[in-house]
């Protein structure tokens, strides 16, 4: 498993850079029976400590925090489901711009608050700073700061930013309703993802993916362990920054 990470590692290095600075720079993506989905013990739980069924989204919850690529390698899968789905929702965007008013495509567009996940496990909150951090006052403003549209194009740039549950959960913990406009447009949304998706596959041992994080969406099937004395699931996430790099080599031209 070791010589596999260190493998891992270095081919994720050779993209771009592997940033490090919110879960390290190889999350280990476990089961620590904790459910992602539920509304009190799931504050800030993350759906890779999770086996719950994660549905589209692109990786990273932060404003000040973005990921261009994001790369999977299993070590071991699950004995039932984890099949993961890739989306492209570059795709998604084209066809429903021809399909929706522009009153309901504007809810893509603005920016939407999203829930604060802290640094770290992503495995609750364990500490007295997360505590004070995420009392409701504080972190109601903490989430009304952390808002930005699903979709941002500049362009012929685009960037997708989306997990309708940090969405939803985001707006519960400022007090507001989901505006009705905004759930028709994301089941609109998650509908079309599921049209336009392009790989629906279980990794097996050894397999690796790296995905847009920018442009394709993904999602993940719930699961079931394997059996106490076999290998339990076991994904390493990377999140690589791509972009950085480039704008750092053409300043260095000039």
């Amino acid at each position: 498993t070791e010589c596999s990470r260190i493998s891992y590692y270095i081919l994720s290095s050779f993209i771009g850079k592997v940033d490090g600075g919110a879960r390290g720079k190889l999350f280990d993506v476990k089961d620590a029976n904790i459910n992602a989905l539920d509304k009190v013990k799931g504050d800030n739980v993350l759906f890779s400590v999770s086996n719950s069924e994660c549905s589209w989204h692109t990786d990273g919850a932060s404003i000040d925090r973005v990921y261009d690529i994001v790369g999977l390698m299993c070590i071991f899968p699950a004995s039932e489901g984890g099949e993961f789905f890739v989306s492209n929702a570059c795709n998604a965007h084209s066809e429903l711009q021809k399909k929706i008013p522009e009153f309901i495509r504007w809810e893509y567009e603005r920016p939407l608050p999203r829930d604060i996940l802290e640094n770290g496990k992503g495995k609750g909150v364990r500490n007295i700073a997360s505590l004070l951090s995420r009392s409701r006052d504080i972190l109601a403003m903490r989430i009304r700061y952390n808002a930005y549209p699903i979709y941002t194009i500049d362009g012929d740039r685009m960037r997708f930013r989306y997990m309708r549950h940090w969405i939803e959960t985001g707006h519960e913990k400022t007090n507001w309703r989901v505006p009705t406009f905004l759930k028709i447009a994301m089941d609109l949304l998650d509908d079309q993802l599921d049209e336009e998706c392009c790989f629906n596959q279980r990794l097996n041992s050894g397999e690796i993916m790296f995905g847009n994080n920018s442009l394709l969406a993904h999602a993940r099937s719930s699961f079931k362990d394997n059996e106490k004395d076999a290998p339990r699931r076991h994904l390493l996430r990377a999140w690589i920054q791509v972009q950085k790099m480039r704008l750092m080599r053409r300043a260095s031209l000039l």
